[in-house]
């Protein structure tokens, strides 16, 4: 998957409050199950993008990879997780992330986004990075995920966090959700995530 690249411009990125939990979950509208290796449940484009691709010592990665020891909720020949690889060992100011194109989603009737997600205990990876949701005017707003481990965990984020942040009041239409990594916010420069069930909830 190619690079997108970004400007990236100061950013003011308020703390949301995040649930923690260890217990599978309501399906309600499914955005990424990253059972197919290269577009989303919502048939769009997933991919990583960086500030400054000429910069090597910044950027992300990603490959859907299985995960035969299993997901929780998850049966066995569904276990496919999207692998995220991440690096902002730079001097300079460093932005990168993976995105997933929504296709003008409305968003309107969701109180919570959720997924799955743990750390490469043995790479190492951040246990708090930026979740950023972007709608199609160009508005977006942003919340910082914390408490992630190297366990599979369940991160419910309410989506008045996301209205009471940033630019963005209007969900409408949806343009794109980023997971982003930049060198203010991460607390391990270098580092491994794994991804699953992306969704949004009513509940």
């Amino acid at each position: 998957m190619g690079k997108k690249v970004r400007i990236a411009g100061s950013a003011l990125f308020f703390l949301c409050m995040t649930f923690i939990l260890n217990t599978s979950f309501a399906k309600d509208f499914l955005i990424a199950s990253f059972e197919s290796a290269h577009v989303s449940d919502l048939g769009t484009e997933m991919g990583t993008w960086s500030s400054n691709p000429l910069d090597t010592s910044q950027g992300t990665t990603m490959e859907v990879i299985p995960m035969y020891y299993g997901v929780p909720g998850k049966k066995a020949a569904d276990n496919h997780v999207v692998k995220i690889t991440y690096k902002v060992a730079t001097n300079g100011p460093a932005f990168n992330g993976f995105y997933i194109m929504l296709n003008h989603l409305d968003l309107t009737p969701y109180k919570n986004m959720s997924m799955m997600i743990k750390g490469d205990a043995d790479y190492g990876f951040t246990t708090k990075f930026t979740i950023t949701l972007t709608n199609s005017t160009g508005r977006r707003s942003s919340c910082v995920l914390k408490g992630i481990t190297s366990d599979w965990q369940l991160v419910s984020i309410p989506m008045q966090g996301f209205r009471a942040s940033g630019t963005m009041r209007d969900m409408s239409s949806m343009l794109e959700m980023d997971i982003t990594f930049d060198g203010m916010t991460v607390d391990n420069k270098n580092g491994i995530l794994y991804v699953d069930e992306i969704k949004v909830s009513t509940d």
